[in-house]
C-alpha cells in the first residue's frame, strides 16, 4: 500500500477522520499506534513482529538504563540492545551475501562444500526502524534523552507509518516530545502538509514514474544501446532516484504535518552543490547526519589522538561510506558506491586542508570557473557511483561503464522523449533555482494569487502528466 495508491488514500482520509473525532489525545495517540501497526502487518508480517520486538526489547532497556548509574551496567545494556538489533538488520540483509563470499573463498582454496542459500527477504522498513532505535538507545546512553517512560508513545515513535518504509529517519530527541501534548492544526499547517504532499506527488508520478520504464529497459541490456543512449539511462536514473525518494519524503513529511507530527527534511537541492560533502548535506539528509553523528563522529573521537589528523579523518570517513555503502544493500557494487563516495570525500578533505589556490579566491572570474568545474567534478563522481548502484552486479556495472566511456556507437540510439525532458527540467531548477529555497514552505507565505496558481500547476501535471501505473518507490528495497 504506496502513497500514491487509491487504497492508501482511503486508509489515510480514514485515520484523518477518526483521529478528529477523538477529542482526548491519550485516545488519539493509542489510534495512531493501531493504525500504524497495522500498516506495519499489511506491509510485511515480519515487518510487525520484528519492530514489536524491538520496541519491547529498546523500551525496556533505556528505562533500566535511566535506573541505574553503574557505569558498567550501563555500557552492557547499550551492548545488548545493538547486538540484537544490528544482529537483526544484519542476519536479514547479510546472511546469503556472507554465504555466497565464504562459498568463493573455499573455491578459491579448493575446497568443495555443498552450497547454501537461505530463503531469506528482509523486511521492508527494517533500515530505518533499526537505525530509529539505536539512535534512541545511544541517545540515553549518553544522557542526551531522557528514557520514554510510556510504552505506547515508544511504539508510535517506531511505528508511525508515513515514515515506517523509507524514512526520513526520525530521531527519537525530536519525535517524543511531540507526543507529550496535541498540537492544533493551523491553516498553514494544513496547507504546508499538503504543500509537501503534492510537490511530492509530482515528483513521483509525473517525473520519476514516467521516466522508470525507459531507464529500466537501457540499464537491463546495456549491450544493445549505443553510448549517447546509455548517458540517457545514466541520467534519467539519476533524475529518477531523486525525485523518486524525494517525492516520498515530501509525501511522508506533508501527511506527518496533517497529523500534527513534524519529520525532518531528507532533501534539499542537492543536484546544486558545489562539493560532494555539501551534495550529503542535501541528500537522504537523515541518513547522511545518522553515519555521521553515530558512526563518524565516535571514530574521530576515538581517534583524537592521533597525530595525523587528517589522515584520521580520511581514513574514517571511508569506513564509514563503506559501511554506508553496506547499509544500502548487500552486494559489492554498494560496497564500491560507497568507496567512491568515500574517496571523493577524503579528497574533500585533503585538498581543504592543502588549498594551494587559495590566493586566487578573491577573483570573482576564478569563482565562477572554480564553482562550475567542482560542480561538474560532483556531479562526474555522482553518475559514476549511480552506475554501480542501478547495476545488479560489478560485471554489469563493467559492462555499462566501458561501453559509455569508449562511447559505443554500436547498438541502438533511443531519444526518449521521457527522460530528456525530466532531465533537462530538473537540472535547470537546480542550475536558476537558489538551492536553500524549499518550496513546500515557502508557497503557504505568498499572495493569495500566488499560491492559487502554483497549486493549480501541480494539479494541472498530476492530472495531464501523471503515470497511471505507478512504480514501486525506489527506496523500499533498501
Amino acid at each position: 500500500m504506496t502513497f500514491t495508491s487509491f487504497e492508501f488514500i482511503a486508509f489515510f482520509l480514514f485515520i484523518l477522520g477518526g483521529r478528529s473525532l477523538l477529542g482526548n489525545f491519550i485516545a488519539a495517540k493509542w489510534f495512531l499506534l493501531i493504525t500504524s501497526l497495522f500498516f506495519c502487518l499489511i506491509s510485511s508480517v515480519s515487518s510487525a513482529i520484528i519492530i514489536l520486538f524491538i520496541t519491547f526489547m529498546d523500551f525496556s532497556i533505556g528505562r533500566r538504563m535511566g535506573q541505574t548509574t553503574d557505569q558498567g551496567r550501563r555500557r552492557n545494556l547499550l551492548v545488548l540492545s545493538l547486538v540484537i538489533s544490528l544482529g537483526l538488520l544484519g542476519f536479514f540483509k547479510y546472511t546469503n551475501f556472507l554465504l555466497e563470499n565464504i562459498w568463493f573463498v573455499f573455491g578459491l582454496l579448493g575446497l568443495q562444500f555443498t552450497q547454501i542459500k537461505l530463503n531469506i527477504i528482509a523486511p521492508p522498513g527494517i533500515s530505518f526502524f533499526t537505525f530509529a532505535s539505536v539512535s534512541y538507545i545511544i541517545d540515553v546512553y549518553y544522557k542526551r534523552l531522557k528514557p520514554c517512560n510510556t510504552l505506547s508513545d515508544y511504539a508510535l515513535f517506531l511505528s508511525f507509518f508515513p515514515k515506517f518504509l523509507s524514512g526520513p529517519i526520525a530521531r527519537a530527541v525530536n519525535f517524543l516530545p511531540q507526543l507529550k501534548q496535541r498540537v492544533q492544526l493551523t491553516a498553514v499547517d494544513i496547507e504546508t502538509g499538503l504543500a509537501y504532499i503534492l510537490s511530492g506527488a509530482v515528483k513521483k508520478l509525473v517525473i520519476a514514474d514516467q521516466i522508470a520504464g525507459h531507464v529500466n529497459m537501457i540499464f537491463s541490456a546495456p549491450a544493445q544501446f549505443d553510448g549517447f543512449t546509455l548517458l540517457q539511462g545514466l541520467l534519467g536514473y539519476a533524475v529518477q532516484i531523486y525525485c523518486d525518494f524525494a517525492g516520498y519524503s515530501e509525501m511522508a513529511i506533508g501527511l506527518a504535518r496533517l497529523l500534527g507530527f513534524k519529520l525532518p527534511e531528507n532533501f534539499q537541492m542537492p543536484y546544486s552543490a558545489d562539493t560532494i560533502t555539501e551534495f550529503w548535506r542535501r541528500w537522504h539528509i537523515t541518513m547522511s547526519n545518522w553515519f555521521r553523528d553515530y558512526l563518524f563522529f565516535p571514530l574521530e573521537m576515538a581517534r583524537r589522538r592521533s597525530l595525523y589528523p587528517i589522515f584520521r579523518t580520511s581514513s574514517n570517513l571511508i569506513l564509514t561510506w563503506l559501511i554506508c555503502g553496506l547499509w544500502h544493500g548487500a552486494g559489492w557494487n554498494y560496497v564500491i558506491w560507497g568507496g567512491i563516495h568515500a574517496f571523493a570525500m577524503a579528497t574533500h578533505v585533503v585538498w581543504k586542508s592543502w588549498n594551494p589556490l587559495v590566493s586566487m579566491q578573491d577573483s570573482r572570474l576564478f569563482q565562477f570557473l572554480w564553482t562550475f568545474i567542482s560542480r561538474v567534478l560532483t556531479l562526474g563522481v555522482l553518475l559514476l557511483s549511480l552506475i554501480f548502484f542501478r547495476t545488479e552486479s560489478i560485471a554489469n556495472a563493467g559492462a555499462y561503464l566501458t561501453r559509455l566511456i569508449s562511447w559505443s556507437p554500436e547498438g541502438t540510439n533511443m531519444i526518449s522523449p521521457y527522460i530528456l525532458p525530466a532531465v533537462a527540467a530538473v537540472f535547470l531548477v537546480h542550475l536558476f533555482v537558489n538551492k536553500d529555497r524549499n518550496w513546500p514552505q515557502e508557497i503557504p507565505t505568498k499572495s493569495r494569487i500566488f499560491r492559487l496558481l502554483a497549486y493549480t500547476c501541480l494539479i494541472i501535471l498530476l492530472v495531464t502528466l501523471g503515470a497511471t501505473d505507478s512504480v514501486p518507490f525506489v527506496y523500499f528495497q533498501f
